[in-house]
């Protein structure tokens, strides 16, 4: 199988489509954030964008699988430091904030600069996106850290399904990078309503979060935690837009329907911090792979890239009715 290049038309973005893969649909859009838009098995669409594609490339919406660079969720504020650097995000245009005005998922939402390759062979397709941030003024004055992205997706077949493996690459440059990124999987086994729906995670623990979503600190700068929980089982009744602490040795998590799909996701163990959404009655879930805790740029605890060193993290998913 292969993925093929559908260019830009009718309001719809570049787009990768996965051929010569009977019963199998994958659509990566590298504009919408290195995003996995759409994941069909069998027929049956096991990804959540909000509206059509070509309306949700106007907006900074999230759906699909897309990449949240430098910063996942939420930061304090526009101003941060690290290292004696002073950042300044109130002038940047075009930045996502959430309901408080604050920056929220960093700068990628809509980046459409990627240089791009892709390839496939028998039971296995890939594309890859590398982005050389010090060649985008605009990227370097909001997060002014040299560094090379890459990120590539690797489809391969398996029993009833899809497996979808992601690789994330930073390399160092001069300076040290630090990172708070993450992704944000939609994941839609259906059909079953928000309640059918079944979750499975390990053993987590969370983050006290104020009204704002933001990390609770001690007095000493420390993140504040709850008692260990499991929230394996029906969704029910709850809802959920909470921060945990993962395994350190990696972890899978995975959201069932009552019509038989299926989708886990694994994280190795650069991925620590793991973020559970599912507003009430959503008919998807969220299991958000993060490098570093909600906030972590503005509280100077971001994962550190050291200079002239390579950091590489990834997970996949697997789709199977």
């Amino acid at each position: 199988m292969r993925l093929k290049r559908c260019p830009a038309e009718s309001g719809n973005p570049e787009r990768f489509e996965l051929i010569e893969a009977p019963g199998r649909r994958v659509v990566v859009v590298p504009a919408a954030g290195m995003n996995l838009v759409s994941v069909g098995i069998d027929g049956r669409e096991m990804l959540r964008l909000p509206i059509a594609l070509d309306d949700f490339m106007s907006t900074q919406k999230t759906g699909g699988v897309p990449l949240l660079h430098p910063w996942a969720n939420r930061l304090r504020g526009d101003v941060f430091e690290q290292d004696g650097m002073h950042v300044d995000l109130a002038a940047v245009p075009n930045l996502k904030r959430d309901g408080n005005g604050l920056p929220m998922h960093g700068l990628l939402l809509r980046f459409d600069a990627w240089e791009l390759e892709h390839g496939g062979d028998g039971d296995e397709a890939w594309i890859e996106g590398c982005l050389d941030w010090p060649s985008f003024p605009d990227l370097m004055t909001a997060f002014p850290f040299p560094h090379r992205l890459r990120i590539r997706w690797t489809l391969r077949l398996i029993s009833g399904g899809l497996e979808a493996t992601c690789l994330h690459e930073v390399s160092a440059a001069e300076v040290d990078v630090p990172l708070g990124s993450g992704w944000h999987p939609y994941l839609a086994p259906g059909p079953g309503s928000h309640a059918e729906l079944r979750v499975e995670t390990p053993t987590l623990r969370p983050v006290a979060l104020d009204d704002q979503g933001l990390p609770r600190r001690d007095d000493a700068g420390n993140l504040i935690f709850g008692d260990p929980i499991d929230p394996t089982g029906p969704l029910g009744s709850r809802s959920f837009d909470d921060l945990h602490s993962a395994p350190v040795d990696g972890w899978r998590c995975a959201i069932s329907s009552p019509g038989g799909g299926r989708i886990e996701f694994e994280a190795d163990s650069n991925w620590p911090w793991l973020q559970l959404y599912s507003p009430a009655d959503a008919e998807f879930m969220c299991f958000e792979p993060m490098l570093a805790p909600t906030a972590a740029l503005s509280d100077g605890t971001a994962r550190v890239v050291a200079a002239g060193t390579v950091f590489q993290a990834s997970f996949s998913i697997r789709f199977t009715v």
